[in-house]
């Protein structure tokens, strides 16, 4: 048991002391790359749905377009919804 806990206090002494703000960027990069990628998730996903269905039944840019608007309406909610969470943490 003593083993353990000197080699977690030589860890705490190697490892470098990491401030408050240092920790709040790291999350709100982390928050903002969350965002962001599921806003591009959702239209790319759309997209080429549109397409494989505009492919399908030969309908060429008319479902293409329509799903890129539906994924990017999608995105936004998804970015409204998850900043709503966020905030209440």
């Amino acid at each position: 048991m003593n083993d353990i806990k000197d080699l977690e206090n030589k860890i705490k002494k190697l490892n470098p002391k990491k401030t408050e703000s240092d920790q709040n960027r790291q999350s709100s990069m982390g928050i903002a790359m969350r965002l962001s990628s599921e806003m591009v998730a959702a239209v790319f996903v759309a997209s080429l749905i549109g397409y494989y269905l505009d492919k399908w039944l030969e309908t060429k840019p008319f479902l293409l377009i329509f799903f890129f608007f539906l994924g990017a309406v999608t995105g936004i909610l998804n970015v409204v919804r998850t900043s709503k969470m966020i905030n209440k943490d």
